[in-house]
């Protein structure tokens, strides 16, 4: 009797409907629908037909030569309709005064108006990129938002909608400054838009100084997060720094990854 039982639960277990696997769009319980402007504006589950998002940190004329190497991997595989270029007005305040800001670099200002052309997207990247420097006063924020947008605007980059703490360092304070100058702001597994509702992403970095060697492992938990993240409906965003990415195996990895997410064709 009790082996009869035990078998008609199993019966009724497998008999029992898993869960459906919902195509197309898909929210997270309590916030808005996985919507934001731009190349993370609309999540498909089928990870094959759904490219990644580059996200490209530290865009500043100290890196010059690095974000050419970058940009170039990225042109080999048509990716620049699915990247952002995070933009530091002025970087580094802290050591380099006021040496690399925006203004005084007019053959960087030209390649970033080329790359906007061909449809590669700027956003922002703080002010300066000091350290922590947007864990701040809502006062201090919202004045380095201020000069922030202003040299951008004067540079020819306006309607900007998009902001990446530098370090990923905000509090409630200086969150309220960047939300109430009309900015999304991009952090590791969500985004905030600026009426305050988060939406779900994955966002992933695997080349901080990695070797040849580690590629290939890399590689696959990049691809598995990826899927993961399709298959559940969530944009997933590719973080690269200029001059991390440039090191050891960075770009070959760059390279693989893009290959096998599939793209409609090279240049």
């Amino acid at each position: 009797m009790k082996r009869w039982i035990l078998l008609s639960v199993i019966l009724l277990l497998l008999l029992l409907p898993i869960g459906t696997f919902h195509r197309g769009e898909t929210s997270v319980p309590g916030e808005d629908s996985p919507k934001a402007p731009g190349s993370l504006h609309r999540v498909k589950t089928d990870f094959r037909h759904e490219r990644p998002t580059v996200l490209v940190h530290d865009v500043t004329p100290y890196y010059f030569e690095e974000i050419r190497e970058i940009i170039g991997v990225l042109d080999e595989y048509n990716y620049s309709n699915s990247t952002i270029l995070f933009v530091i007005p002025v970087f580094d305040t802290t050591h380099y005064g006021d040496e690399w800001d925006l203004r005084k670099h007019p053959d960087f200002i030209r390649y970033l108006n080329e790359l906007r052309g061909r449809g590669y997207r700027i956003e922002l990247h703080g002010y300066a990129h000091t350290y922590h420097e947007f864990n701040c006063s809502y006062e201090l924020a919202s004045g380095k938002l201020d000069k922030a947008i202003s040299l951008m605007t004067s540079l020819g980059f306006k309607n900007l909608s998009l902001f990446l703490p530098p370090a990923w360092a905000i509090n409630n304070e200086s969150l309220r400054a960047i939300l109430e100058h009309n900015l999304t702001v991009i952090m590791v597994d969500y985004m905030i838009l600026p009426k305050g509702s988060r939406v779900r992403i994955v966002n992933r970095e695997y080349t901080w100084y990695i070797n040849e060697s580690q590629v290939p492992d890399r590689l696959r938990v990049a691809l598995h997060d990826y899927r993961m993240a399709s298959r559940e409906g969530v944009p997933f965003c590719l973080s690269v720094h200029p001059g991390v990415v440039n090191y050891g195996g960075g770009l070959d990895f760059l390279r693989k990854f893009l290959e096998e997410v599939g793209t409609p064709g090279r240049s």
